[in-house]
């Protein structure tokens, strides 16, 4: 059995905020698509994404830039492309990944 002062901890530890966020966001079909692809990728071109999806490129961007703003994302120019890849600190993300995909 827990102490008070366990469950005081574990409340404060976990108040579901930006898991919930990010549950959220991923909840639209074409943002989840790109997440689960940069889960299997190391990194993918805005041009690829659009591709894959069968979506324009500025809905792709505009998806990209919900995930990156939610700090899911890092973006890479390499040029004139752009890339994004998974954030490697976002824990929350990252146990996403590891745990579903």
């Amino acid at each position: 059995m827990l102490t008070d002062k366990q469950i005081d901890k574990i409340r404060n530890a976990f108040n579901g905020t930006d898991q919930r966020a990010i549950f959220k966001i991923l909840g639209d079909t074409n943002r989840y698509r790109i997440f689960e692809m940069l889960g299997k990728q190391s990194r993918i071109s805005v041009g690829d994404i659009a591709k894959i999806l069968k979506i324009s490129l500025p809905l792709a961007s505009q998806h990209l830039k919900i995930l990156e703003q939610a700090n899911m994302l890092i973006k890479e120019k390499a040029g004139q492309k752009v890339y994004y890849k998974l954030r490697a600190d976002n824990r929350i993300a990252r146990s996403i990944s590891e745990g579903v995909l």
